[in-house]
């Protein structure tokens, strides 16, 4: 059941039989304690929005319907516990982003509860999905999976579901009051009794709990934070520190001290990546690295760690006591980048090419991934395999001439065919056009780049219909950090295929 019919051969199948209701509550707040973590680690754009609505996740026992409405100037979700039904017999994979998947449509989507009976409205459910994913496809720039379900007639309207593979269960749904009058009917009395339950409680008398969105963020910004302190304290001294350049290495960084390319040419001293900066980007390393490596499957350890299992103490039924974590359902990937040179690209814009250069080579480095460095300017151009060490990264960051990016992709097409593309431009191409169709062509997922924190955010819309031209998807950020969390959200979210 389900949005996906896929079976993932990865992963064995999993049964639980005979668990009471209260039981699915848990597994179910357990899910979406983790998606909405995951979301949170991610910075969806979706995620931020419902932080500043205030909004609270009660999973209810006896329901079989989803809600989505505002009670005493909070928004609350309301999830059926027998969502565990449509799961139960999935394996952990599949259960996490069957329950991602009710996460990213349901708070893209505008408030609703239950139709009465007695009611004259009727907001089909596939309206409430149609207004979900245009709100999505706004906010993020990516459609919810899940459109395809609808189906439309002869004007383009929506007109109903194309078949029952559909995670919600009731045929009519109730708008919230225009005038921003409350409801006084059970779904307030449920969320006014879910702000005095105690998290995972279990109380049998059939009051929720509220998951509160903030308290989620909260929890990750310390952890974020802890992380951090301690990479740079410790991780990156003696990670920089204990390098050395082979012989083969110096005659690649002297191979581009002759080029265009070089960042050095105007005096020594002019690298890009001093200290300070390679700390700062080390954050940004992780983030991915996050990514990559999967979600965070909690597990219960003999080996002390920071968190204790309160239940497990509480009962003495085992002496794992610990929460550890297990990286789990991560991939790796194949990660080209392509660094426009020319002119146009001098200053800021070339600055961020390279920061973004040195982080995909750490984590090449890392062996999360592997690929290659493609530099290009109109005389010439330059190959190199990640990883690579990191005095050639930073020997680079030279610019001049035309872009020569046409040229350069055909040379190195059969490298980079059936492979993950990002290229770092600010689209400005004055010579070759990039053929049509040629991504398409080579099976390339291609990303069209281009960051410059020179550039005010009002004037940044300008710099689209050039990008727009050339490459399928496109990142245009005056912020360096804010276009990683948007390159991890279009195409390093940790799934296998």
């Amino acid at each position: 059941m389900g949005i996906f019919d896929e079976v993932s051969e990865f992963f064995g199948k999993i049964k639980r039989d005979g668990l009471t209701q209260i039981e699915k509550v848990q597994e179910v707040e357990s899910l979406v304690r983790e998606c909405a973590r995951d979301m949170a680690m991610s910075r969806d754009e979706i995620y931020v929005e419902s932080l500043q609505k205030n909004t609270n996740v009660m999973v209810r026992q006896g329901e079989d319907k989803i809600k989505k409405f505002t009670s005493q100037g909070k928004m609350y979700i309301s999830l059926p516990e027998t969502i565990y039904d449509d799961i139960e017999h999935m394996n952990d994979f599949e259960q996490y982003h069957h329950v991602m998947d009710i996460m990213d449509l349901v708070l893209s989507a505008p408030e609703f509860r239950e139709q009465n009976e007695d009611g004259d409205l009727n907001i089909m459910e596939a309206e409430v999905i149609e207004s979900a994913s245009k709100h999505h496809e706004d906010v993020t720039g990516i459609p919810l999976e899940i459109e395809h379900l609808v189906e439309r007639d002869e004007f383009d309207q929506v007109s109903g579901m194309k078949d029952e593979k559909i995670i919600f269960e009731p045929k009519k749904y109730t708008a919230v009051k225009a005038d921003g009058e409350e409801e006084e009917d059970e779904d307030d009395e449920a969320a006014k009794s879910c702000e005095s339950s105690s998290p995972g409680d279990g109380s049998g008398d059939g009051d929720p709990t509220a998951i509160s969105m903030q308290e989620i963020n909260d929890e990750v910004a310390q952890e974020e934070s802890e992380l951090r302190e301690l990479q740079v304290n410790q991780d990156f001294k003696s990670e920089y520190t204990s390098q050395s350049i082979t012989d083969t290495e110096q005659k690649v960084v002297d191979d581009i001290k002759k080029s265009t390319f070089y960042r050095g040419r105007y005096g020594d001293g002019h690298e890009i990546l001093d200290n300070k900066t390679i700390a700062k980007l080390m954050k940004n390393v992780q983030d991915i690295t996050k990514a990559l490596k999967g979600y965070d499957g909690k597990t219960k350890r003999l080996a002390p760690s920071k968190r204790l299992s309160s239940k497990d103490i509480c009962n003495d039924i085992s002496d794992k006591i610990y929460i550890g974590r297990d990286y789990v359902n991560g991939k790796f990937i194949d990660q080209n980048i392509v660094v426009d040179c020319s002119g146009s690209m001098g200053g800021q814009p070339i600055e961020d090419a390279v920061k973004l250069c040195f982080i995909f080579n750490k984590l090449a480095q890392e062996g999360l991934l592997e690929g290659c460095i493609i530099l290009t300017e109109s005389n010439e151009n330059r190959h190199m395999e990640m990883p690579v060490h990191d005095d050639i990264i930073k020997s680079i960051g030279g610019t001049g001439g035309g872009e020569g990016l046409t040229k350069t992709l055909e040379q190195y097409k059969d490298k980079i065919r059936g492979k993950n593309v990002i290229v770092m431009t600010d689209g400005d191409l004055v010579e070759e056009p990039i053929p049509d169709k040629f991504w398409e062509k080579g099976r390339m997922t291609c990303i069209g780049m281009y960051v410059n924190e020179d550039v005010k955010a009002e004037d940044l819309p300008s710099y689209d219909k050039g990008m727009t031209r050339w490459f399928p998807k496109t990142i245009i950020r005056n912020s360096f950090d804010e276009a990683v969390q948007k390159l991890i959200q279009l195409g390093l979210r940790a799934s296998k295929k």
